[in-house]
Formats: structure tokens, C-alpha cells, sequence
């Protein structure tokens, strides 16, 4: 059976992302949706010696109300790029895989950049070269779809001629799985094995270079693997809900 997932571009993003990507036949990211500042498109969390800390790239949003995100344009009066790779090299240097990634990742730091889809998609691109994924994830605003919610879903599943769709447990309250009849929809979750990090215990949900830092890109390649198959099996042997045009 041939699965679809999708995730929303965002900068940095986390662990789960990658697990997602993994697990599908398909995995597309939504650059077209409508931006919003509570959001964490623009913005990731890492792990320093006094705890979590975010790093934000400022946007463009007053009077900007209802933009997509693939139109957020950065705001040009903060040196963000500057700021994030000193905060990054002064809480990672003395991590164990820092200099496997250090050097092109500082280039992507240096660019100059207009809109927020244009960085989260380059820092992207960089992430998949760094686990050896071949086949970029598509993206939403290359695909010519205009409908919304349930039925954008569709659509997307019936592009990529996908029988199922592999939806993270945190969308389970904003999808209705009666309005995608023909598609098998299964919420999946996961656990987030622990993994060596700097500053004591273990905390999840951090951005993705947390784990490639300290583990290397190896390891991680690895552990999504292995994670990512238990979530394909989990989907597949135990019982699903399919919703046909009967009920």
C-alpha cells in the first residue's frame, strides 16, 4: 500500500519531521499555508547548559495578516544569521560530531536570504544531503492545489497516487477523517529514544542538529530508519480504520 505524509517547511526543524519523512512512500511539505507567528515555522529549539533555548528568525508581519508562508519575508534590520551560527558553535563546538557538518552549514549561515520558505527550504536540502536521502520532498506550492483542509489531503493522495496517509496523533483534532473517504487515514506516534547529549538528561523535541552533532549523521540516518520502521509496522499489522463512501 503506497503512503502519503506531509509536514509543514519549517526552519530547523525537529526529530519528528524526519521520522514522518521516513515512514512514507511519499512525503511532501507544505510551503503555501497561511503563516502565523505562534507558530514555530520560523523558529527552533536546541539545548545549551542552561536549558532550552530558541532561535527565531524575525519576520515581516505587521499589517501582513493572512499571508502564506511561502510569501514571509524576513525583516532585514536583525542580524539573525550571525546570531544563530554563534549561538549553534558556542553550545556545540565541543560536540563529538560538530566538524562533520560545521563548515557547509556555516555557508548556509552566510547567505543572504529574502523570504523565510527560501531558508527553511535550503537548510532542508542541507539535512537530506547530510543523511544520504535521495528524492526531495515536494512542495505544496508546485503542485497546483487550491482547495483546503480535508480535501487538499485528497488531492495530495490522489497526486501521488497514495492508497493512505500517515498523519502525526498531534493532527488527530484538525482532521476529519469522514471528508477523505477514499484514503485510509492513520494517526501515528512514536517514541523518541534517548541519544547522547551534551548538559545532562535527555530532552526531546529539539531541532535535528542536536542529534546529528552529537551522534553524527550516520547514527541518525540509523535511528530514523529503525524508528521509522516501527511506525510503518505498527500502520500495517495492527488494525486500521478505513472510512468508506458508505458510511
Amino acid at each position: 500500500m503506497r503512503t502519503l505524509a506531509a509536514e509543514v517547511l519549517s526552519y530547523l526543524p525537529c526529530e519528528n519531521f524526519f521520522v514522518l519523512a521516513a515512514s512514507a512512500d511519499v512525503f511532501v511539505v507544505a510551503d503555501d499555508i497561511q503563516f502565523s507567528t505562534n507558530g514555530n515555522l520560523n523558529r527552533a529549539r536546541l539545548k545549551t547548559a542552561n536549558g532550552v533555548q530558541w532561535l527565531t528568525i524575525p519576520v515581516l508581519s505587521k499589517g501582513r495578516g493572512g499571508q502564506k508562508l511561502n510569501e514571509v519575508e524576513i525583516d532585514p534590520t536583525h542580524e539573525w544569521q550571525r546570531r544563530h551560527w554563534r549561538t549553534i558553535v558556542f553550545n556545540y563546538h565541543h560536540a563529538p560530531y560538530f566538524g562533520e557538518l560545521a563548515d557547509e552549514l556555516e555557508v548556509l549561515y552566510q547567505r543572504p536570504y529574502q523570504k523565510l520558505a527560501e531558508v527553511a527550504w535550503e537548510f532542508l536540502r542541507f539535512f537530506w544531503k547530510a543523511l544520504q536521502w535521495e528524492n526531495l520532498p515536494q512542495r505544496t506550492s508546485k503542485l497546483g492545489i487550491t482547495s483546503t483542509g480535508e480535501q487538499r489531503l485528497a488531492e495530495l493522495a490522489k497526486q501521488a497516487h497514495a492508497e493512505a496517509y500517515l498523519a502525526h496523533e498531534k493532527y488527530r483534532a484538525l482532521i476529519r477523517p469522514e471528508r477523505m473517504p477514499e484514503i485510509q487515514l492513520q494517526f501515528v506516534n512514536w517514541e523518541q529514544p534517548p541519544y547522547h547529549q551534551q548538559f545532562g538528561a535527555f530532552i526531546g523535541g529539539l531541532n535535528i542538529l542536536d542529534v546529528l552533532f552529537n551522534e553524527g549523521a550516520a547514527f541518525t540516518r540509523e535511528r530514523l530508519r529503525n524508528i521509522a520502521a516501527r511506525v510503518r509496522e505498527n500502520f500495517f499489522f495492527r488494525s486500521v480504520q478505513v472510512f468508506s463512501r458508505s458510511e
